[in-house]
């Protein structure tokens, strides 16, 4: 008995020992700590990539508002190059069509003559080619074989058709008119040259 219990606590004391020699060599709460120190690096380092990726997806925003800004610049710089070559043309028409006109005897006088040459055109549109359909409709064997009542009928129709364009021949005959009077004593400007050119004067100078 005595043997055994000697023995038990020489175990013992070995234990202890040993314990104690641990304990010397990783001071309590080194591991715990050292864990510690992982996560939170671990933790650091995830965030520091959550920035990063926020601060590229950043830049890329910028870099396209960029793209996007220096291709509006260039579309304006195009804008202003053609504007100025348009208005360079634009004052040399004008020049040259003054020229013209004052050859001619004045604006007036090429209103006047531009009237007249559209009054000659409704005349013949109005008179003399709804005359000649009438024509060639009363000489057509179709009518012929009509019977009396049909044809005239048709007369009836073709003489109201005639007084409707008739009456709206002296209507635009009438607008031309007021336009020559309009245009007595004014000159030809660059917003009256854009319009019988048939382009955007403000478009062009950038009223």
């Amino acid at each position: 008995m005595a043997v055994t219990s000697t023995a038990t606590e020489q175990i013992k004391s070995c234990r202890s020992s040993v314990i104690s020699l641990k304990k010397s060599i990783i001071p309590h709460g080194v591991a715990k700590r050292e864990m510690s120190k992982e996560v939170i690096e671990e933790r650091l380092r995830v965030e520091q990539i959550r920035k990063l990726r926020k601060q590229h997806s950043a830049l890329e925003s910028a870099l396209k508002i960029l793209g996007k800004f220096e291709k509006e610049r260039e579309v304006l710089r195009l804008i202003e190059k053609w504007r100025s070559i348009c208005q360079a043309g634009m004052s040399y028409l004008l020049n040259s069509t003054l020229l013209k006109i004052s050859k001619m005897g004045g604006y007036e006088e090429l209103v006047r003559k531009e009237a007249e040459a559209e009054k000659r055109k409704l005349e013949y549109h109005f008179s003399d080619q709804i005359q000649n359909q009438i024509d060639d409709i009363m000489d057509s064997d179709e009518f012929k074989l009509m019977t009396e009542y049909d044809q005239e009928e048709l007369r009836q129709q073709m003489d109201q058709k005639r007084e409707e364009n008739d009456r709206f021949q002296r209507k635009e005959l009438e607008k031309l008119d007021a336009k020559l009077k309009e245009n007595s004593n004014s000159e030809l400007t660059m917003q009256g040259l854009a319009v019988r050119l048939k382009v955007n004067h403000d478009m062009i100078f950038d009223a």
